[in-house]
């Protein structure tokens, strides 16, 4: 059964995937329904015209038959008006013979209509291999009621052939009324029709060969162009950006590939621009960073030196010196993220990979902010059904994430619990925290990763934070091959999961649900 389902994948994604194939499919399929109109409307035609024309045929000999045996019958009467009845019907059968020229005649009969009273019989006689059995009733009431016309009936003559049987009345002096019956086989109309119908099925079956033949080389040649500029266009989307089309001729083709050429040529340069400018931010941003670092550090010391001696100044100098030294912290946290994101936006970021339980890697970030918990008056539990085997994670980083992700949820917790979930899988691990404060909107959680931004609906926030946390949280997710994944309801909650891949697998199904057990936790 999955043999057979892989065989109607392939089947599928190959009839899909190929336009050759489609056209010529729908062209083959289109020409067969045609020569199949065409072969029948033809093969009726022929049918009917070649019956027709030999039953015609027989008719006419019938009559002509019938007018000589009359005939026949009508000159052997003598002067007494008496006749030899065996004479006359041994005359009558060699009028036949010799009258009869239609091919297929199988025989013929001369047989006395029932119900009479004459003066003398007549034997009735036939052929020899007259197939009797063939002469309906019905006939012979048709030959009796109307005497002057020929009848005919198709039947099946022994053998299995197609066949007519006519009939019509004579009448013989003295003897009364007679049916003259012949029976004519069609086996050669037959066989006319068979090959004839034979060579309009070759004729039918080659004719859609070569148009299916046809169109395979026509759609192959048209759509040729396509495929040499979707290949081209998929080196240039890999960054080969000096891919171009050749060009020849003045045809839809060549201009399709002088256009994807212009195309390309905008489009490399609108890169290189950009990605100079985005270099020269970056160095900008780099420079900025590493410049700022020996002012700060002056800053810091100076500020730290009369934060250690507020004490000894006055209210209003004591509560500057607290409140610098807080703007130096959030201004040395802003710096450090900025310097994390320029090695991010150049791409120098590595990850330090060491093997560690993720379990025990919440439990450290659990204690690390059990304090702040305290402040807050929430509570911090760990959930571990699984994560308790070591990995090889960026510890530093995992632990900067889930560092974001707890004081985030402290921040906006509202004071209600947090719930901390890990588990793993054979191809992935993952971390998630639920808190049950004010909640987002969706609105809001698609864009709390964006930089700089703060959707801040607490009114409990104590933790600082620069707007970049989640920006470089997402990124340490990246950089593992991970994702992270937001579920928010407004005065629900929120709850961050991260998923890291294990072994190089490509988008692992998470080990936790989002929320993880949300309903129980609600309860």
């Amino acid at each position: 059964m999955k043999s057979f389902t892989q065989i109607v994948r392939q089947i599928r994604e190959t009839w899909v995937g190929s336009l050759r194939l489609r056209m010529t499919a729908v062209s083959v399929g289109l020409s067969l329904v045609a020569v199949a109109a065409i072969g029948g409307f033809l093969s009726f035609t022929i049918e009917r015209n070649l019956f027709e024309s030999r039953r015609n045929e027989i008719v006419s000999e019938t009559q002509s038959v019938s007018s000589s045996v009359q005939s026949q019958f009508d000159g052997v009467t003598n002067a007494e008006s008496s006749i030899d009845i065996e004479v006359a019907n041994s005359n009558a059968q060699a009028t036949i013979r010799a009258t009869t020229n239609s091919p297929g005649l199988i025989g013929f009969a001369i047989l006395r209509a029932p119900g009479q009273t004459t003066d003398q019989v007549m034997t009735s006689s036939s052929s020899i291999g007259f197939p009797l059995t063939v002469v309906s009733d019905s006939l012979r009431e048709a030959i009796h009621e109307d005497r002057t016309n020929v009848y005919l009936q198709s039947v099946e003559v022994p053998g299995g052939s197609p066949g007519i049987v006519m009939g019509t009345n004579i009448d013989v002096p003295i003897a009364g009324r007679h049916d003259l019956i012949l029976v004519y086989e069609l086996a050669d109309v037959e066989a006319n029709l068979t090959f004839v119908q034979s060579a309009l099925v070759v004729g039918e079956l080659f004719f859609v060969a070569i148009t299916g033949l046809i169109v395979w080389l026509v759609t192959t040649r048209s759509i040729q162009p396509i495929m040499t500029t979707a290949a081209t266009a998929e080196r240039f989307a890999a960054g080969n950006l000096d891919e171009r089309i050749d060009v020849e001729g003045t045809d839809v083709s060549a201009k399709l590939a002088e256009s994807f050429n212009r195309m390309a040529e905008s489009i490399s340069g609108q890169i290189n621009r950009l990605a100079t400018l985005s270099k020269l931010q970056q160095q900008f941003v780099s420079d900025v960073s590493h410049e700022l670092r020996t002012p700060l550090t002056t800053i810091k010391l100076a500020g730290s030196m009369l934060f250690k001696q507020r004490k000894t100044f006055d209210k209003d100098s004591a509560r500057a010196a607290e409140l610098l030294h807080r703007q130096i912290e959030t201004f040395e946290e802003l710096l450090a993220e900025l310097i994390e994101l320029s090695r991010f936006d150049a791409g120098a970021a590595e990850l330090e990979l060491e093997p560690i339980a993720p379990a025990v890697l919440a439990q450290s970030c659990i204690d690390e902010l059990a304090p702040l918990a305290r402040a807050q008056g929430s509570t911090i539990s760990l959930l571990a059904p699984g994560g308790h085997i070591p990995v090889d994670l960026d510890s530093r980083r995992v632990r900067r994430i889930l560092h974001n992700f707890l004081a985030n949820a402290l921040d906006h917790g509202e004071g209600g619990p947090v719930e901390v979930w890990v588990d793993s899988t054979a191809t992935a691990v993952a971390f998630a925290v639920r808190d049950h404060g004010v909640g987002m909107t969706s609105a809001d959680a698609e864009r709390v990763f964006d930089r700089f931004w703060r959707a801040d609906p607490s009114r409990q926030r104590q933790s600082g934070g620069t707007g970049l946390g989640l920006a470089i949280a997402l990124g340490y997710a990246k950089l593992h091959g991970g994702a992270i994944d937001v579920w928010s309801e407004p005065k629900h909650g929120a709850c961050f999961r991260l998923t890291i891949p294990l072994d190089g697998e490509v988008n692992p199904v998470s080990p936790l649900v989002l929320p993880p057990k949300a309903e129980e936790a609600d309860a």
